[in-house]
């Protein structure tokens, strides 16, 4: 290798480098920060075309039109969040904090009738059998509290977090409002800030984004899906009554990293365990490996397949993703590879061969 070769080389691994370092700042600090204007971005974004189609047809301004249907929009989710939302957090805080009197009043007294019928017919070892049960109950006890506690505080915290996330949703509503009014004008004056080929650059860019996002949520939506029905299914053998509509509120669980479906159906075991229902006890301790199981087997190979990924990829992307930025890197840097991919691939950027 030459020496110009060399200096081109170590040119452009720290250009990467420094680029790399940008965007992992940007992402953990910038994006977080700007959050409010980026979800009102996207608003904007997806509905485009319904804004479009409605100033067409009715021949109105574009302000009515983007007014009429971010109403109606911001309607419907209020008052689906208001329906569901309170009776969620409500059910979820309740369930949580009664587990460990749950514990007490139940499963302790059960373990000690076992023990005390164990040691009646064999009264060797009631001693090993009392430190062992002891064990056992102090850890289940121990386990229960320390789950009680995190979801509980988790709840509370949310609730204290009220005020400031009333403030950001004002911030997202406005700025959705704006960004969708002036959406052309917005943007037109960006690309003017760039020649014509950064201006096609941007362009590509922007397709992208906007197709690598859709993409990734049709992924999840199919991930949510497929939990969904293995709940179902699940529930209906397990003889659980409604099993749809109680899937459906577990696979949204699901979706939620500080909770998930563990979240649900292991609590859920023990409370039926403690009540002597060991069918259903053991039904949802191997729903949960099954769903977790298949999870972890479809989740890489789903997304990489929506997002054009190999799987090991993207199972290497979402895993460091996850560890440098935590719940937003296991979703953005899968998203920022298939972006570089594909630009790379039309010929914008020069990055592998």
């Amino acid at each position: 290798m030459s020496l110009e070769k060399q200096k081109a080389f170590i040119i452009h691994c720290v250009f990467a480098f420094i680029l790399l370092i940008m965007v992992y700042a940007g992402v953990k600090y910038v994006f977080p920060l700007l959050m409010p204007f980026v979800i009102g971005l996207i608003i904007s974004m997806t509905f485009r075309k319904p804004i479009d189609l409605l100033t067409k047809k009715l021949g109105i301004k574009r302000t009515f039109s983007s007014i009429i249907i971010l109403i109606l929009f911001y309607a419907c989710l209020f008052l689906v969040i208001s329906l569901i939302g309170a009776r969620f957090f409500q059910f979820i805080s309740s369930l949580f904090n009664n587990l460990p009197s749950l514990y007490k009043e139940t499963l302790q007294p059960a373990l000690s009738a076992f023990t005390d019928q164990m040691s009646n017919r064999f009264p060797v070892i009631k001693v090993y059998l009392d430190e062992f049960i002891n064990n056992i109950g102090q850890s289940i006890f121990t386990y229960l509290s320390n789950i009680s506690s995190k979801v509980v505080t988790t709840v509370t915290g949310l609730a204290g977090q009220v005020p400031t996330l009333l403030i950001k949703v004002i911030f997202t509503i406005v700025s959705s409002f704006f960004f969708t009014i002036d959406y052309y004008k917005i943007g037109n004056f960006v690309l003017r800030q760039f020649g014509d080929k950064r201006r096609n650059i941007m362009l590509n860019l922007k397709d992208n984004v906007i197709g690598s996002l859709g993409k990734f949520i049709r992924a999840y939506a199919l991930i949510i899906s497929i939990t969904f029905i293995e709940l179902s299914l699940g529930f209906s053998i397990i003889g659980i009554p409604t099993p749809f509509l109680i899937g459906l509120l577990v696979a949204i669980i699901d979706v939620l990293p500080i909770l998930g479906t563990g979240a649900v159906l292991i609590p859920w075991s023990i409370i039926a365990f403690s009540m002597g229902d060991t069918k259903v006890g053991i039904g949802m301790i191997v729903l949960y490996i099954f769903i977790t199981v298949v999870r972890q087997i479809l989740e890489p190979k789903i997304i990489g397949q929506q997002i054009g990924l190999h799987p090991i990829v993207t199972l290497i992307l979402m895993f460091v993703g996850a560890q440098l930025m935590g719940i937003l890197g296991l979703f953005m840097l899968p998203i920022i590879a298939t972006i570089l991919v594909k630009l790379d691939k039309e010929g914008s950027i020069h990055i592998f061969k």
